[in-house]
C-alpha cells in the first residue's frame, strides 16, 4: 500500500498575482509610478481571483493567491482614486472662485435684462430691466429734461460662508448709450436714508435686492451697466435698453 502523499499542482496564477502586486506597490511609491500601478494592480487582483480558485481545486499557493488578489485589489482602487484626484485638481489649476462660469465679462458679449453672471465659488448676480419712473424727489444731480430709469440688481450667495462685498455694496461702470455718458444721480441724502443700499456683506445662502437709479438725457437708447459685487470678481456686463 502506497503511503506517500500525492504532490499539489503548482498555482502560477497565484504565484504572478503576488509578484504583480509587489511590483504595484513598489510602482506606486515612486508617486509618478502611481498611474502604471493602477493596470498592474489590476492584473495582480485577476491572477489572485484564479490562483485562489484552483488552490481550492487542491493546487498550491492558496496564500499567495489571496495576498495577491488583496493587495493588488487595494493598490489599484488607491492608486486609482489618486489618479482621478489629481487630474481633476490639474483641470481646475488656474480657477478662481472669482471667475465667470457664465457668459457676460466685461470684454464679452453683454448680458440681456434679466440674466445671471455666475461665478464658480456659487455667486450670483441678475441685473433686470430698466424701466422708466418719475424723477426723484430732491435728487440735485438731475439735469434738465433727463429721465430716471429705475432697475434692480440681486445678489445671491450660495456658498455655506459669508460674502464680504465691495466698499458701496457694488462696483460698478455705467454708460448711457449713445455717446458712452456717464449717467447721473440720485444725489439725495432723503432717498439713501429712506432706501438702504447693499449690506456690507452676504451671510450664506443669503440674497439681497436693491433697486438702482440712472438720469440719463433725452433720445438715450441703453444703459451699459458693468458690475462686479466684490473687489477681486471679474466684472460681469448687461446692456439695458431704455424705452
Amino acid at each position: 500500500m502506497n503511503t506517500n502523499p500525492v504532490p499539489k499542482r503548482s498555482n502560477g496564477a497565484g504565484t504572478a498575482a503576488l509578484s504583480l502586486a509587489v511590483s504595484a506597490v513598489v510602482i506606486a511609491a515612486t508617486v509618478w509610478g502611481i498611474p502604471l500601478a493602477v493596470p498592474l494592480g489590476l492584473a495582480a487582483a485577476v491572477c489572485g481571483g484564479i490562483g485562489w480558485r484552483k488552490a481550492r481545486r487542491g493546487a498550491e499557493g492558496r496564500v499567495r493567491a489571496i495576498v495577491g488578489l488583496v493587495l493588488g485589489g487595494t493598490t489599484a482602487a488607491v492608486c486609482l482614486g489618486v489618479s482621478v484626484w489629481f487630474i481633476h485638481g490639474l483641470s481646475h489649476a488656474y480657477d478662481r472662485p472669482g471667475e465667470l462660469v457664465s457668459q457676460g465679462g466685461v470684454y464679452e458679449t453683454p448680458l440681456s435684462p434679466g440674466a445671471t453672471a455666475r461665478y464658480r465659488d456659487g455667486v450670483r448676480v441678475t441685473v433686470g430691466k430698466a424701466r422708466r419712473v418719475p424723477n426723484l424727489p430732491g435728487d440735485v444731480a438731475l439735469g434738465k429734461g433727463e429721465v430716471t430709469y429705475e432697475f434692480t440688481v440681486t445678489y445671491v450667495n450660495d456658498r455655506k460662508s459669508p460674502l464680504a462685498l465691495a466698499g458701496n455694496g457694488i462696483r460698478t461702470e455705467e454708460k448711457i448709450m449713445p455717446g458712452a455718458l456717464l449717467p447721473s444721480g440720485p444725489m439725495s441724502p432723503e432717498w439713501d436714508r429712506d432706501h438702504p443700499w447693499f449690506p456690507k456683506e452676504l451671510g450664506p445662502h443669503e440674497k439681497v435686492a436693491v433697486k438702482m437709479h440712472v438720469n440719463a438725457p433725452p433720445g438715450s437708447t441703453a444703459l451699459d451697466f458693468t458690475c462686479s459685487p466684490t473687489d477681486y470678481r471679474d466684472d460681469a456686463h448687461w446692456l439695458l435698453p431704455l424705452r
